[in-house]
């Protein structure tokens, strides 16, 4: 057991911070918090390994996996809901830790059940997903659900133009590709700036001149955190994340 990341209640962590495991040793998406406050999400590689400094996004929605609709209604206390899929292919548990979003019902439109597990799925075949929260209102009417993936479940480096996820925080390690490790969410740390952006500026993932760079925020953008000192075009700068 590491103890590098204990935090400010009697938290041990089983993987440090600057290190990269082929094993899965936390839930996706658990936060921590370092002795000086600063806070730290555990997340799944799922493009290439990380760089540190790089801002960091979910994996991209898959647009063949919104909107299904349910081969029945959504019956109160169930916990089995099959969909049919649009034309791509489901893999063996890919929204596992993710969620089944309700979002058009005459009655039990809004809820937001995790999701288990579930099979394969071939394109356009039916998928059965097994949900950790059972069905708390009964639906009716035409009814549509979306799958969404857990958000740490995937990071990739942001893009240069649009956003396909939403940004998550900022690599610390270079964690390699498909493994497991921590990534900054709230606090200090060094990240990768497009342009000179002026120290107490808040800065937005993109549009960027660089994957994995920030720039100064403007109408539209998302923020993601301020500049502790003005920055350099293409460099790493201390940075205050504010993504949790």
């Amino acid at each position: 057991m590491s103890t590098s990341l204990i935090g400010p209640g009697p938290q041990v962590v089983a993987q440090g911070l600057m290190t990269s495991s082929a094993d899965q040793l936390h839930v996706l998406g658990e936060k921590t918090v370092s002795n000086d406050g600063r806070t730290f999400r555990y997340v799944k590689v799922g493009g290439t390994t990380l760089r540190p400094g790089d801002w960091l996004q979910s994996p991209a929605l898959v647009a063949n996996h919104v909107n299904l609709t349910p081969t029945a209604v959504l019956a109160v206390g169930s916990t089995e809901v099959t969909v049919t899929l649009g034309a791509t292919a489901a893999t063996a548990n890919q929204y596992s830790g993710g969620y089944m979003v309700v979002e058009l019902a005459t009655t039990g439109k809004g809820q937001t059940l995790l999701i288990k597990s579930h099979p394969s799925a071939s394109s356009s075949g039916t998928l059965a997903v097994t949900l950790d929260d059972a069905v708390s209102v009964l639906t009716s009417g035409t009814t549509t659900v979306s799958l969404t993936l857990n958000r740490y479940n995937g990071v990739i480096q942001t893009p240069v133009t649009t956003l396909t996820g939403t940004p998550v925080g900022v690599a610390v390690f270079a964690i390699v590709n498909a493994q497991f490790g921590w990534i900054c969410s709230r606090g200090l740390t060094g990240a990768l700036a497009d342009g000179a952006i002026t120290v107490g500026t808040v800065a937005s993932a993109v549009p960027s001149a660089a994957a994995g760079a920030a720039k100064v925020m403007a109408a539209t953008l998302f923020a993601v955190g301020m500049v502790a000192k003005t920055s350099i075009d293409t460099q790493v700068t201390p940075t205050h994340v504010s993504l949790d």
